[in-house]
């Protein structure tokens, strides 16, 4: 199922998660667990999904470091050719950052082997909670039995 953009419509939902997901290691280990220009390309590509634009104020604040990181990961992305600025046409004080179609595309690649592994994990899991063929079902190590039914462990 695609989108309205022609993206899988699991990436914009996958990208949440991913947020949910770093904010709850961030919660749990600080700043062990900080990646600035990752946290900006996760925020733009969600707001993105949403039919939201990003002024750079907001880009830079989703590094959730120093506005100085911010903007240093701005230019480094700038650089990259995956991110553009343009001016606001009725606020010329405002600037808005958006994802490049070529940024678009490597976060799109990101998420598709985020999903692939996924996928892949889960063929696993119930290959190897499926019925052996001697009857006894085997454990994986993140999956638990509730009522009889093996399910990933949270």
């Amino acid at each position: 199922m695609l989108e309205e953009t022609g993206r899988p419509a699991v990436f914009a939902p996958l990208c949440r998660s991913i947020i949910s997901a770093r904010a709850a290691s961030a919660t749990m280990f600080g700043s062990l667990c900080a990646d600035p220009g990752c946290e900006m390309l996760l925020d733009l590509y969600w707001r993105d999904s949403q039919g939201l634009k990003t002024s750079l104020t907001s880009f830079c604040l989703a590094s959730k470091a120093s506005e100085m990181t911010g903007r240093r990961c701005l230019a480094e992305m700038e650089a990259q050719g995956i991110v553009e600025r343009f001016p606001d046409p009725f606020d010329k004080r405002r600037i808005y950052v958006r994802l490049t179609a070529a940024g678009q595309d490597k976060m799109d690649a990101c998420f598709q082997t985020l999903l692939s592994g996924y996928a892949q994990t889960c063929h696993d899991c119930a290959r190897k909670c499926g019925d052996a063929p001697d009857g006894a079902r085997q454990a994986v190590p993140f999956c638990i039995a509730i009522d009889g039914v093996r399910r990933f462990r949270r």
